[in-house]
């Protein structure tokens, strides 16, 4: 299979197997520490203590930048996490496009399906101003911030380079729907009122989406961080029930454009050095 256009960022004299460990040791400690966080705090927070809601949520979230650090240091040492972070510092892509993409795209795909929704009185309020300021800091902070590291900067780097573009994309969004599973077992979690079959494919296709996002800006994390910010900003903004007729909606205009992104993936990688 072709190399990734990220295959310069790590060390190519490992051997074949070694080099899925990193991939595999994440995947299960994400997953073991989303379970885990469910299976200990539903029970607290079931039992009227919210701050065990804010510790699933902060704890799952973040543990992917976390867990790539830590492996990026036990497989790399203190080189591995510089080349991790230096995923968020690169140089401005020249392509300064795509960063408008990745912003445009998510907001006028979620406005598209709410206009649906309301059109097929699934509709909703919409976020009131004043808490505006609040949600807008809990975005940033919570999926923005805390799973672009691990996810895109650690898995689907470390991916590219043991596979082509294309099926990097569909393994590492894949995987990242499948981690989302846990919320689904949380009570107060929005996944509670969505259909699982299509709050999954929506995530993989945003997924295929984020990948895109990555390669054609040279690997610089800020751009999917701009493009998983505007997503859950405008899914936070209200507008429509998060229930089948709005999440299906948004599931298959994400496989559209996540079919475009597959296709650029595929004809046209990017070297990123």
């Amino acid at each position: 299979m072709p190399k990734s256009p990220l295959h310069r960022s790590f060390n190519n004299e490992r051997d074949p197997f070694s080099e899925w460990r990193p991939i595999l040791a994440f995947l299960v400690l994400v997953n073991a520490v989303g379970w885990l966080a469910c299976l200990l705090l539903r029970a607290t927070f079931a039992a009227g203590h919210l701050w065990a809601f804010f510790a699933f949520v902060f704890v799952t979230v973040w543990s992917p930048t976390v867990i790539a650090l830590a492996l990026s240091f036990s497989f790399e040492g203190t080189l591995g996490v510089r080349k991790l972070i230096g995923f968020l510092f690169r140089r401005l892509s020249k392509k300064n496009v795509w960063y408008l993409i990745g912003i445009v795209v998510p907001a006028a795909a979620v406005a598209s399906a709410i206009i649906i929704a309301r059109h097929l009185h699934s509709g909703a309020a919409f976020l009131p101003l004043e808490a505006l300021p609040l949600t807008l800091g809990l975005q940033v902070f919570t999926g923005a911030m805390g799973e672009e590291l691990g996810w895109r900067g650690f898995l689907l780097s470390h991916l590219e380079h043991m596979l082509s573009p294309r099926v990097a994309a569909l393994v590492m969004a894949i995987t990242w729907a499948l981690w989302h599973i846990p919320a689904f077992f949380f009570p107060g979690m929005a996944q509670q009122h969505m259909p699982p079959a299509a709050f999954l494919l929506m995530v993989t296709a945003f997924g295929i989406f984020l990948a895109l996002i990555f390669n054609r800006t040279k690997g610089h994390l800020v751009s999917t961080m701009l493009a998983h910010f505007s997503f859950n900003m405008c899914l936070a903004a209200g507008g429509a029930i998060l229930g089948s007729v709005f999440i299906w909606t948004l599931a298959v205009i994400f496989s559209i454009i996540a079919i475009f992104g597959l296709a650029k993936l595929s004809a046209q990688p990017l070297r990123i050095a």
